[in-house]
């Protein structure tokens, strides 16, 4: 669809293009009446078959850029071409015809095979574009043209081969030299400067130096100065690209011609029409050299490219992922944490629920037990002054009473709560040496080591309950006047010890005939170091008793 200028109505669209087609017919109609001057000033067959014939490439090129609408312009320039050379209106017209027809049909051809004003950038299609372009289509041109000057009396039939031979090997070498460099530098925008200016200017002076060589040459064909060139080609076709190269193939074409009609080379020998012949034969070969080599360059930077960008996305595939993975480990570790947390939260309200009822339990209990102690003491008292026989029942109530109430205290001990928060293990133990010193009166010390802390909950929860267990049997069987709670915490292991002075544990049989001591309390300490993997020890001697609770360090984690 032809698009809107800027200030264009729609109804104004056909008549601009219509101007630009025109206007373009006859800027191409001038174009190749000059290059068709320039061709047929090489003719030496006959005055109108040339073997140097540039507007076959001119007419190729403008069907492919432009499509068939510039016909009315090809067919101008090679009429009037025609007609101020030599000929008739009829023999004009039909080689104008045949012209016309050899560049919509090689045009029609590439398009439909050889991928259009893109066949020079793949180098099957290369190979597409020679045969077809060049090879068939000339034939058109060749035959319909020759065949005009026959009939028309300007040829005679016995040289009809040689002139269709220089004929269609004039146009089909003027499609292979000219109509890359037209197609290519039409089909896109203007490139960059090479990145290289110190190889492409070595590529510049080593093809002046070649051209010298070959203005100084002889003429013997069997003179390898033309195939000095064939290095130049590759160099400049491999490393500037296709634009480059099919440049350098005009200029070089340009330059050989000349030289060959002035009488330098390898390719000036005494026929005139045998030198151009081969010229054009060595002209095309090197095209076709040059455009293939361009093509095979072209892809290979091509797959490069995309085998560049293909690792780059991967990498960044690879980067979105590792962060996808991160994003989701830390979210993972987050939401263990809070459900560690809020387990932890549940388990303190569990525990402080039931430390709170056994508290409430324990001040009813003692409020009772100190009322029945004060009335039996009373009633004691009264029935002593009576000399009655009730008072001496009265005595053993109250001595129960009295060690329901200490029973009552050692429950008041195990009820204390273990705040384990910002001061952690040791803020409970200073507690708990206040709790002992408050409801026993029994003096108790805290001695820490401050090497290390404990960080695991299961592990310091237990350690303090070992403390518990050790002051209540120090307190309800040894008889201690003084406590000292010592910890501590070291790389390798955790030490808890409390000591007393008092007589320590006592050893006496179970029901079943065993040793055991101290029943409950002891076992239970002994469970709680099991559990820590750790390993308790009692040592009792004339100074009093040490229980010692050692543990692995406290980065171990606790065994189940």
């Amino acid at each position: 669809m032809d698009r809107v200028l800027p200030g264009e109505t729609p109804d104004q669209r056909p008549l601009h293009l219509a101007a630009s087609t025109v206007g373009l017919n006859a800027v191409l109609a001038l174009v190749y009446f000059a290059a068709a001057k320039l061709g047929l000033a090489l003719a030496v067959v006959h005055p109108s078959a040339s073997a140097v014939w540039p507007p076959t490439g001119i007419a190729l090129a403008a069907f492919l850029l432009y499509g068939k609408r510039v016909w009315p312009g090809i067919a101008i320039g090679a009429f009037a071409a025609n007609l101020t050379n030599a000929g008739t209106i009829a023999t004009s017209l039909g080689i104008a015809t045949g012209n016309t027809l050899e560049g919509l049909v090689g045009a029609w051809l590439v398009n439909r095979y050889a991928m259009g004003r893109q066949a020079l950038t793949q180098a099957g299609d290369i190979f597409k574009f020679a045969g077809l372009a060049a090879g068939l289509s000339t034939i058109l041109s060749a035959t319909i043209g020759v065949t005009s000057l026959t009939l028309g009396g300007f040829a005679d039939w016995k040289d009809f081969l040689d002139i269709w031979v220089t004929w269609w090997l004039g146009d089909a070498v003027g499609a292979l030299v000219v109509a890359p460099p037209l197609l290519l530098w039409g089909s896109g925008p203007s490139p960059n400067l090479p990145r290289r200016p110190f190889e492409a200017t070595c590529a510049v002076l080593l093809f002046v130096a070649t051209a010298i060589a070959f203005f100084n040459g002889t003429g013997d064909p069997n003179a390898p100065v033309a195939w000095f060139w064939i290095p130049v080609v590759v160099w400049v076709s491999y490393s500037f690209g296709s634009r480059a190269s099919a440049t350098m193939v005009l200029v070089l074409s340009m330059l050989t011609v000349l030289g060959t009609t002035q009488g330098y080379g390898p390719f000036a020998l005494p026929s005139r029409s045998v030198s151009l012949l081969l010229l054009q034969a060595f002209l095309g070969t090197v095209s076709v050299l040059a455009m293939t080599l361009s093509a095979v360059s072209a892809s290979r930077l091509s797959l490069l490219a995309n085998l560049g960008r293909a690792r780059d996305e991967l990498e960044a595939r690879v980067r979105e992922r590792t962060a996808d993975l991160s994003r989701a480990n830390e979210a993972l570790s987050e939401e263990i944490y809070e459900r560690s947390r809020l387990q932890k939260e549940l388990l303190d309200a569990g525990e402080h629920e039931r430390l709170r009822l056994g508290r409430d339990l324990h001040d009813d209990l003692g409020q009772l037990l100190t009322g029945i102690g004060f009335l039996s003491s009373a009633a004691e008292q009264k029935l002593l002054g009576q000399s009655r026989p009730e008072a001496k029942e009265l005595k053993e109530i109250r001595n129960l009473v009295q060690e329901a109430t200490t029973k009552a205290r050692i429950l008041s001990l195990g009820l204390t709560p273990v705040s384990l928060g910002e001061g952690g293990l040791d803020a409970a133990l200073h507690e708990l040496a206040e709790v002992t010193q408050r409801v026993f009166g029994v003096p108790c010390a805290v001695r820490r080591d401050r090497s290390g802390d404990i960080t695991d909950l299961h592990a310091a929860t237990n350690l303090y309950r070992i403390a518990q267990e050790a002051i209540s049997n120090a307190v309800r069987h040894g008889g201690a006047r003084r406590i000292e709670i010592s910890l501590a915490v070291r790389p390798e292991n955790v030490t808890l010890s409390v000591r007393d002075d008092g007589s320590g544990f006592s050893e006496r049989a179970g029901s079943d005939g065993s040793s055991q001591h101290n029943g409950l309390g002891l076992s239970i300490m002994k469970y709680r170091a099991d559990l820590l993997g750790g390993k308790l020890e009692i040592r009792t001697d004339s100074t009093g008793t040490t229980v010692t609770c050692i543990t692995p360090g406290p980065a171990t984690p606790p065994s189940a």
